[in-house]
Protein backbone atom coordinates (compact mmCIF):
# COMPACT_ATOMS: atom_id res chain seq x y z
CA UNK A 1 0.00 0.00 0.00
CA UNK A 2 1.35 3.12 -1.17
CA UNK A 3 1.25 5.97 2.02
CA UNK A 4 1.69 9.39 1.42
CA UNK A 5 4.34 11.23 3.40
CA UNK A 6 3.52 14.83 3.61
CA UNK A 7 4.23 17.16 6.80
CA UNK A 8 1.52 19.07 8.81
CA UNK A 9 0.95 22.89 8.49
CA UNK A 10 0.88 24.93 11.77
CA UNK A 11 -2.00 27.21 11.97
CA UNK A 12 -2.87 29.93 15.20
CA UNK A 13 -5.46 28.56 17.21
CA UNK A 14 -6.18 32.24 18.37
CA UNK A 15 -8.83 32.72 15.16
CA UNK A 16 -9.85 29.19 14.97
CA UNK A 17 -6.73 27.45 13.38
CA UNK A 18 -7.13 29.87 10.27
CA UNK A 19 -3.64 31.84 10.22
CA UNK A 20 -1.41 28.83 8.71
CA UNK A 21 2.12 28.55 8.98
CA UNK A 22 3.99 26.23 7.04
CA UNK A 23 5.97 23.21 8.67
CA UNK A 24 9.14 22.17 6.32
CA UNK A 25 11.01 19.44 7.84
CA UNK A 26 10.35 17.21 11.05
CA UNK A 27 12.40 18.31 14.28
CA UNK A 28 15.83 17.13 14.35
CA UNK A 29 15.03 14.45 17.27
CA UNK A 30 12.44 12.88 15.45
CA UNK A 31 13.01 10.29 12.10
CA UNK A 32 10.69 8.97 9.51
CA UNK A 33 10.67 6.06 11.40
CA UNK A 34 9.67 7.44 14.80
CA UNK A 35 6.29 9.21 13.69
CA UNK A 36 2.98 8.52 13.56
CA UNK A 37 0.42 9.17 10.90
CA UNK A 38 -3.03 10.73 11.28
CA UNK A 39 -5.96 10.83 8.51
CA UNK A 40 -9.36 12.38 8.97
CA UNK A 41 -12.95 11.60 8.02
CA UNK A 42 -16.28 13.94 8.32
CA UNK A 43 -19.11 11.89 9.31
CA UNK A 44 -21.28 14.70 10.42
CA UNK A 45 -24.65 14.68 8.38
CA UNK A 46 -24.90 18.37 6.85
CA UNK A 47 -21.57 19.28 7.89
CA UNK A 48 -20.58 21.92 5.00
CA UNK A 49 -17.36 22.02 6.71
CA UNK A 50 -15.10 21.80 9.96
CA UNK A 51 -11.79 22.67 10.89
CA UNK A 52 -10.05 19.84 12.66
CA UNK A 53 -6.30 19.69 14.28
CA UNK A 54 -3.43 18.28 16.55
CA UNK A 55 -2.45 20.42 18.97
CA UNK A 56 -2.02 24.02 16.98
CA UNK A 57 -1.54 21.85 13.49
CA UNK A 58 -4.34 22.03 11.39
CA UNK A 59 -5.26 18.76 9.07
CA UNK A 60 -7.25 20.04 6.53
CA UNK A 61 -5.25 22.89 4.79
CA UNK A 62 -6.70 25.17 2.43
CA UNK A 63 -5.83 23.19 -1.15
CA UNK A 64 -7.07 20.29 0.06
CA UNK A 65 -10.85 21.75 -0.25
CA UNK A 66 -13.33 22.23 2.10
CA UNK A 67 -13.35 19.24 5.13
CA UNK A 68 -17.03 18.12 4.29
CA UNK A 69 -19.57 15.54 4.89
CA UNK A 70 -18.12 12.24 4.14
CA UNK A 71 -14.67 13.97 3.19
CA UNK A 72 -11.36 11.96 3.72
CA UNK A 73 -7.99 13.37 4.41
CA UNK A 74 -5.15 11.47 3.74
CA UNK A 75 -2.60 10.68 6.07
CA UNK A 76 -0.38 13.04 7.51
CA UNK A 77 2.55 12.86 9.74
CA UNK A 78 2.08 13.52 13.41
CA UNK A 79 4.39 13.33 15.98
CA UNK A 80 4.41 10.71 18.56
CA UNK A 81 3.00 11.32 21.90
CA UNK A 82 -0.33 12.23 23.44
CA UNK A 83 -1.67 15.24 21.24
CA UNK A 84 -5.07 17.47 21.46
CA UNK A 85 -7.57 16.75 18.85
CA UNK A 86 -10.52 19.60 18.38
CA UNK A 87 -12.76 20.14 15.76
CA UNK A 88 -14.25 23.95 14.71
CA UNK A 89 -16.65 25.32 12.76
CA UNK A 90 -14.61 27.83 10.70
CA UNK A 91 -17.56 30.16 10.25
CA UNK A 92 -18.27 30.65 13.86
CA UNK A 93 -17.62 33.83 15.65
CA UNK A 94 -13.51 34.26 16.86
CA UNK A 95 -13.71 33.27 20.14
CA UNK A 96 -16.03 30.35 20.31
CA UNK A 97 -14.59 26.94 21.75
CA UNK A 98 -14.29 23.94 20.47
CA UNK A 99 -17.31 21.90 19.09
CA UNK A 100 -15.41 18.57 20.50
CA UNK A 101 -11.76 18.51 22.26
CA UNK A 102 -10.36 15.38 22.55
CA UNK A 103 -6.72 13.84 24.14
CA UNK A 104 -5.19 10.63 22.14
CA UNK A 105 -1.64 8.80 22.27
CA UNK A 106 0.01 8.47 18.99
CA UNK A 107 2.80 5.93 18.99
CA UNK A 108 5.61 5.79 16.97
CA UNK A 109 5.20 4.25 13.85
CA UNK A 110 1.56 3.87 13.85
CA UNK A 111 -0.87 4.92 11.26
CA UNK A 112 -4.45 6.13 12.98
CA UNK A 113 -8.16 7.72 11.28
CA UNK A 114 -10.11 9.85 13.10
CA UNK A 115 -13.44 9.84 12.68
CA UNK A 116 -15.53 12.68 13.47
CA UNK A 117 -19.12 11.80 13.75
CA UNK A 118 -22.07 12.26 15.69
CA UNK A 119 -25.31 14.57 15.12
CA UNK A 120 -26.69 16.59 18.07
CA UNK A 121 -23.30 15.86 19.80
CA UNK A 122 -20.46 15.76 17.73
CA UNK A 123 -17.52 13.10 19.00
CA UNK A 124 -14.15 11.69 17.61
CA UNK A 125 -13.54 8.03 17.26
CA UNK A 126 -10.36 7.29 16.99
CA UNK A 127 -8.60 3.74 15.61
CA UNK A 128 -5.40 2.45 15.65
CA UNK A 129 -5.21 1.30 11.63
CA UNK A 130 -3.12 -2.08 12.10
CA UNK A 131 -2.52 -3.13 8.55
CA UNK A 132 -1.10 -6.62 9.16
CA UNK A 133 0.97 -8.15 6.58
CA UNK A 134 -0.38 -7.26 2.87
CA UNK A 135 -0.59 -10.80 0.56
CA UNK A 136 -0.34 -10.53 -3.63
CA UNK A 137 -3.30 -10.77 -4.65
CA UNK A 138 -5.44 -9.78 -1.77
CA UNK A 139 -6.55 -6.68 -0.13
CA UNK A 140 -7.87 -5.52 3.26
CA UNK A 141 -10.97 -4.17 4.44
CA UNK A 142 -13.47 -3.32 7.67
CA UNK A 143 -16.74 -2.62 7.84
CA UNK A 144 -17.95 -0.01 10.53
CA UNK A 145 -21.76 1.56 11.58
CA UNK A 146 -21.15 5.00 11.38
CA UNK A 147 -24.77 5.93 11.53
CA UNK A 148 -25.86 7.43 14.79
CA UNK A 149 -30.04 6.20 13.76
CA UNK A 150 -29.10 2.86 12.39
CA UNK A 151 -29.45 -0.53 14.42
CA UNK A 152 -27.28 -3.03 14.36
CA UNK A 153 -26.38 -3.46 10.62
CA UNK A 154 -24.91 -6.49 8.65
CA UNK A 155 -22.32 -6.24 5.60
CA UNK A 156 -22.17 -8.96 2.75
CA UNK A 157 -20.14 -9.90 -0.18
CA UNK A 158 -21.92 -11.56 -3.21
CA UNK A 159 -24.45 -12.65 -0.98
CA UNK A 160 -22.00 -15.23 0.86
CA UNK A 161 -21.66 -15.58 4.69
CA UNK A 162 -17.34 -16.44 3.69
CA UNK A 163 -17.02 -12.35 4.12
CA UNK A 164 -19.93 -10.71 5.87
CA UNK A 165 -19.80 -8.74 8.80
CA UNK A 166 -22.56 -9.23 11.10
CA UNK A 167 -24.25 -7.25 13.73
CA UNK A 168 -22.17 -3.98 13.58
CA UNK A 169 -23.63 -1.46 16.42
CA UNK A 170 -23.00 2.39 16.40
CA UNK A 171 -18.97 2.80 16.30
CA UNK A 172 -18.38 -1.07 16.59
CA UNK A 173 -14.37 -1.12 15.87
CA UNK A 174 -12.78 -4.61 14.00
CA UNK A 175 -9.68 -5.67 12.36
CA UNK A 176 -9.24 -5.38 8.91
CA UNK A 177 -9.81 -8.49 7.11
CA UNK A 178 -8.42 -10.03 3.81
CA UNK A 179 -10.33 -10.12 0.26
CA UNK A 180 -9.23 -11.42 -3.00
CA UNK A 181 -8.85 -8.98 -6.04
CA UNK A 182 -9.85 -11.76 -8.56
CA UNK A 183 -13.71 -10.33 -8.71
CA UNK A 184 -15.92 -7.11 -8.49
CA UNK A 185 -17.77 -7.60 -5.47
CA UNK A 186 -21.76 -6.97 -4.85
CA UNK A 187 -21.87 -4.85 -1.29
CA UNK A 188 -25.02 -5.26 0.86
CA UNK A 189 -25.93 -3.41 3.72
CA UNK A 190 -29.32 -4.78 5.99
CA UNK A 191 -30.14 -3.43 9.34
CA UNK A 192 -33.63 -3.79 10.98
CA UNK A 193 -35.70 -0.77 9.80
CA UNK A 194 -33.14 0.50 7.41
CA UNK A 195 -33.41 0.39 3.34
CA UNK A 196 -31.19 -1.72 2.01
CA UNK A 197 -27.24 0.01 0.55
CA UNK A 198 -25.65 -1.17 -2.23
CA UNK A 199 -22.87 -1.21 -3.52
CA UNK A 200 -19.71 -2.16 -6.17
CA UNK A 201 -16.50 -2.76 -5.16
CA UNK A 202 -13.41 -3.61 -6.86
CA UNK A 203 -10.60 -4.30 -4.23
CA UNK A 204 -7.02 -3.43 -5.50
CA UNK A 205 -3.71 -5.51 -4.74
CA UNK A 206 -2.30 -3.98 -1.19
CA UNK A 207 -4.64 -1.88 -0.66
CA UNK A 208 -6.90 -1.10 2.41
CA UNK A 209 -9.99 -0.09 2.70
CA UNK A 210 -12.93 0.96 5.47
CA UNK A 211 -16.13 0.31 4.80
CA UNK A 212 -18.48 2.44 6.29
CA UNK A 213 -22.75 3.47 6.19
CA UNK A 214 -23.13 6.85 7.56
CA UNK A 215 -26.01 9.65 7.64
CA UNK A 216 -29.62 9.51 8.91
CA UNK A 217 -32.88 7.70 8.13
CA UNK A 218 -34.85 10.81 9.10
CA UNK A 219 -33.30 12.40 6.22
CA UNK A 220 -33.79 12.70 2.83
CA UNK A 221 -31.16 15.47 2.21
CA UNK A 222 -28.27 14.55 -0.04
CA UNK A 223 -25.91 15.69 2.70
CA UNK A 224 -27.45 13.77 5.52
CA UNK A 225 -29.09 10.37 4.44
CA UNK A 226 -28.58 7.06 4.90
CA UNK A 227 -25.48 5.85 2.70
CA UNK A 228 -22.46 3.20 1.99
CA UNK A 229 -19.10 5.00 1.53
CA UNK A 230 -15.68 3.10 0.50
CA UNK A 231 -12.40 4.79 1.28
CA UNK A 232 -9.44 3.41 0.06
CA UNK A 233 -6.36 3.94 3.23
CA UNK A 234 -3.22 6.44 1.65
Amino acid sequence: MKMKKALFFGFGIIVFMLALNSCNKLDDDYSYREISAVSAVNVVPGSTGLDIGLDQNKLNNNWEGVFSYNRVLNYKNAYPGSRLVRVFDPNATVGDSALVSQKIDLTPGKYYSLYVIGKDKIEILTTEDDFGTLRSGFAKFRFMNLSSEAPKLTLTFNDTDSLSVKDKAYKDLDNFKEIAISEVYKLKVNGVGMSELLADFRPEEKEIYTIYASGLKSSNDIDKRYSLQIVKHK
